[in-house]
């Protein structure tokens, strides 16, 4: 019975594997049918795309064909066009080359021409210039031996044994003269006592060598100005009051600034300092009193030098305008010119009188000429200029405050 059961086992199980053998060659058969049948209508579809391509490429070769044949066709008319496009082109590029060169050519000329007038300017200031130094020179040489053979022919004439001597002692003197007592080094250490000391003595001594060595030598004065000792005297003109030591450090300190403002290189260095005008101008109102004593003198010299040095320093329109724009300026200016007028006035009267009291007394009555006014030029240059032209410095009070406000173009 068990070997009945487990045959009958077994013919199950076979017939159960053939089964599914059988199904699974079925669905096998199945799927090499499908697959046939995919790769049947892959090779279709392959095929009509390859057909397409070429009837694409084969479409692309016949329309480039075409387009060539047709452009063999027209080459003569693109070659009309391109020729006569470039002939355009070119043209156009010449007409600009033209155009620059030209007007390269007309800068070209206008730049040799200036170029020449130039030229011709400068050839012409330099034979001017060349021609007045031979002139000069020859003027020099001329007034030099004029002078040399008036000095020889003076000494024949009027030599004798004192001049002989005189003349001698004076090369001894020169030649024996120590270093310190040199303008030059008068005028460092003048300068070195300015600048460092404050004792009056010191201070009024280091004035007289400035005023003798500004008054003397150009190169002094450019020293004293790049020292800086312009601000230091005016300073010091502040500083004073109306004593007479006083006076005479602002006697001394405005003739050093009289010197300075004769020489051209100079003048800018004394009207820069801060508030010079406006210390001239308190200079002007304080010492105006009339002569008479001692201190008025030097009250009235002081009034003069700061009138023609304020004169000097506004001779340039310039400084002019700038000091017509400062504050009362004009009405300080002529409130001091009526009271010198006026002052003047009654002097030249007490004048007349006395000169006619004298006069009856003596037996004699003189009466002055009226003096002429003359108005020269201002022509007003430093002492170590020599020459005939040049005016003296102004002395009169009346004239020197008329001449600040004739400078300042002031109606009184």
């Amino acid at each position: 019975m068990a070997a009945k059961v487990e045959r009958n086992f077994y013919l199950q199980k076979r017939r159960a594997a053939i089964l599914i053998q059988r199904n699974f060659r079925t669905w096998k058969a199945q799927q090499l049918v499908v697959e046939a049948a995919r790769a049947k209508k892959r090779l279709r579809f392959t095929a009509v795309v390859f057909y397409h391509l070429c009837a694409i490429k084969i479409q692309r070769r016949l329309r480039a064909h075409w387009a060539l044949e047709s452009a063999k066709k027209q080459i003569n008319s693109v070659i009309t066009i391109q020729r006569w496009l470039r002939a355009r082109q070119q043209r156009r590029r010449y007409l600009e080359d033209r155009g620059k060169v030209v007007t390269i050519q007309r800068a070209v000329r206008r730049w040799l021409a200036r170029r020449h007038q130039a030229a011709s300017v400068i050839q012409l200031a330099v034979r001017k210039f060349l021609y007045v130094k031979r002139q000069q020179r020859v003027q020099q040489g001329i007034v030099k031996a004029q002078a040399l053979w008036r000095a020889h022919c003076s000494r024949r004439r009027h030599d004798n044994a004192k001049l002989v001597k005189l003349r001698h002692r004076l090369r001894q003197i020169s030649a024996s003269v120590r270093e310190e007592d040199k303008l030059c080094n008068k005028t460092s250490s003048a300068l070195d006592y300015l600048l460092r000391y404050k004792h009056f003595s010191y201070i009024l001594e280091a004035l007289k060598n400035l005023e003798t060595a500004t008054r003397l030598s150009p190169e002094c004065c450019e020293r004293l100005v790049e020292s800086g000792a312009t601000n230091v005297i005016f300073t010091l003109i502040r500083c004073c009051n109306r004593s007479v030591p006083c006076m005479d450090v602002i006697t001394f300190s405005i003739q050093i600034l009289l010197n300075l403002s004769k020489y051209h290189k100079t003048i800018e260095a004394v009207y820069s300092v801060e508030n010079s005008v406006e210390t001239l101008l308190e200079l002007l109102q304080r010492y105006r009193e009339k002569a008479g004593d001692k201190v008025a003198e030097k009250g009235g010299s002081i009034f003069t030098k700061a009138c023609f040095l304020l004169a000097l320093l506004l001779q340039d329109k310039r400084r002019a305008e700038a000091v017509m724009k400062l504050p009362k300026v004009l009405d300080r200016i002529r409130s001091i010119y009526r009271l010198t007028a006026r002052k003047h006035k009654m002097d030249a009267e007490r004048t007349i009188i006395k000169q006619k009291m004298n006069a009856s007394i003596n037996g004699s009555f003189y009466v002055p000429a009226t003096p002429r006014k003359s108005r020269p030029a201002p022509k007003f240059a430093p002492e170590w200029v020599l020459r005939k032209d040049k005016l003296k410095d102004i002395v009169d009070p009346l004239r020197a405050i008329h001449m600040v406000a004739d400078t300042l173009s002031i109606v009184l």
